[in-house]
């Protein structure tokens, strides 16, 4: 326990400062391997603990959602689908308003409060035109909707640009937005790496965005595949030292139920965590490992720290320990999608059967448990 405590406080303190660097992508039905609309957030905090959760008290329409460990009563939803087959995520923006006025503060509370009561996109955007101004946002959100709606909203504190996703399009932002002032914001070199990976594709998968999500490129080189031994030093990476979470959302596809959404979740550093399903018609039959404390999320922090240095100023990581540590996440990652996927394409022809779901949920916490105690921690 002394060495846990010892580990958190090392990583708060690591994380100090440090600024939110979130990348998002939404990805149409027509653009999706599955048929089914896509959202990815890889996410980024100074608090590494994240938890799912399915709310389905004092709303309209029930949700399954990421949320901050610490937030107890579930106010600050940072990605999430609901039964009406709605989903957003998001990624603060630098350069819609002055950097004076300090970070977003209503983005959480906001996407929990559509979460709960909005089955399209264009519901959403008549949220927006009701809240009070100024609205204290400088966010991009994204969004999909099972009417075939899919969106960016750039907002800031009094007005917002709506980007409709083209059919059979896709569209991604970092933390910046394109009608915000020219020449502020941050994750430019993000911005241009998933756009060199997504370019020219025909069609995305969920492993496309978690294998993006664990992608050092840097000049079109891959940095932690050329760093043979010693440490990588961090740059503007996908990956990043806060990093705390990678979801792929996948709406329902044009005639499916509304509720047979599902959530790939990998609450952690990316790297260090693997992908487990969660579907929303499930309510609160969530996989333990992600949920309550999170051990999957807990994991990833401490095989984090035992991969990072913080001796200096520069954030540094271990590139030879955290290869070791990405070969097991991905032979996980590979076990989980086949026997999730397997799962979803029977209750796609069948329809959503919850024996199914807590026989696959108990075997998603068996292997867990078997794939931490490969970890000498």
């Amino acid at each position: 326990m002394r060495r846990i405590g010892a580990i958190l406080a090392g990583f708060l303190l690591f994380l100090g400062g440090e600024a939110l660097a979130c990348t998002t992508a939404i990805v149409s039905a027509g653009a999706s391997a599955s048929g089914r609309p896509m959202l990815w957030k890889q996410r980024d905090a100074s608090d590494p603990y994240n938890r799912i959760v399915h709310i389905s008290e004092g709303v309209e329409i029930p949700y399954t959602a990421l949320f901050p460990t610490r937030d107890s009563l579930c106010t600050l939803a940072y990605a999430g689908l609901n039964a009406a087959g709605f989903a957003i995520v998001n990624n603060l923006s630098y350069n819609l308003r002055p950097d004076s006025l300090g970070f977003d503060t209503k983005a959480g509370p906001l996407m929990a409060r559509a979460l709960g009561c909005c089955r399209t996109v264009d519901d959403f955007e008549r949220m927006l035109q009701e809240m009070p101004r100024p609205m204290l946002l400088s966010t991009n959100f994204a969004l999909i909707d099972a009417e075939g709606g899919a969106a960016y909203f750039e907002v800031s504190d009094s007005s917002w640009t709506r980007f409709d996703v083209s059919p059979g399009g896709y569209l991604y932002r970092t933390n910046y937005s394109l009608t915000g002032e020219e020449g502020r914001g941050k994750g430019f070199e993000r911005f241009r790496t998933i756009g060199g990976l997504m370019e020219g594709r025909k069609t995305f998968t969920p492993e496309f965005f978690f294998t993006a999500g664990r992608t050092f490129y840097k000049d079109g080189t891959d940095a932690l595949r050329a760093t043979r031994s010693g440490l990588l030093e961090e740059h503007d990476f996908i990956p990043r030292s806060t990093t705390t979470a990678c979801v792929v959302i996948e709406g329902p596809a044009p005639g499916e139920p509304l509720d047979s959404g599902m959530m790939w979740c990998a609450p952690g550093y990316t790297p260090c965590c693997y992908a487990v399903p969660v579907w929303v018609a499930a309510g609160s039959r969530i996989p333990e490992c992600l949920t309550g404390r999170a051990e999957a999320n807990r994991l990833a922090v401490a095989l984090y720290l035992s991969v990072h240095s913080d001796e200096s100023e520069v954030k540094m990581v271990d590139a030879r320990a955290l290869r070791r540590i990405e070969r097991k996440v991905r032979c996980a990652e590979r076990r989980e999608m086949r026997k999730g996927r397997c799962l979803t394409r029977k209750m796609r022809r069948s329809g959503f059967d919850a024996e199914a779901v807590d026989k696959y949920n108990s075997g998603a916490d068996r292997r867990f448990v078997k794939y931490k105690n490969r970890f000498s921690l």
